[in-house]
């Protein structure tokens, strides 16, 4: 019965930290091309999906770094002055990279709320036209 109790405190103990802010992350109220039409030229797309997932359709410029690997690669590509927007399909992953980097200095992050999928989906339609 007390491991059952610890469990439950370490998994609630792991949601709370999931769903807490990360201080220098902004969630930006548009959609990714308008954000990326509002902040400075220099601003870099992070996407920290898995590289098949970038490989089958990701945002033109952006730069894949998986979550799992953004840790030790993070200073290949990005600068901490560096102003980085973050997409991933789960805003758990944007925060947990936000975390990282974080950690690592940067304080000029940014996301928006929808998963890149959905928005790269709804680009292929209005770049075909719509709907068919």
């Amino acid at each position: 019965m007390l491991l059952l109790y610890i469990l439950i405190i370490v998994a609630a103990i792991w949601l709370f930290r999931q769903l807490w802010p990360v201080h220098s992350l902004t969630f930006l109220r548009s959609g990714l091309r308008e954000a990326l039409l509002m902040l400075p030229q220099t601003v870099k797309v992070l996407d920290v999906r898995d590289a098949v997932d970038y490989d089958n359709e990701h945002f033109p410029d952006s730069v894949n770094v998986s979550l799992g690997r953004l840790p030790f690669v993070w200073k290949t590509e990005f600068n901490p002055q560096d102003e980085i927007v973050i997409v991933a399909d789960h805003i758990i992953a944007i925060k947990r990279a936000a975390r990282i980097l974080q950690r690592r200095g940067f304080r000029k992050l940014y996301a928006v709320r929808t998963p890149i999928a959905v928005y790269l989906k709804g680009e292929e339609q209005r770049l075909n036209g719509g709907e068919r």
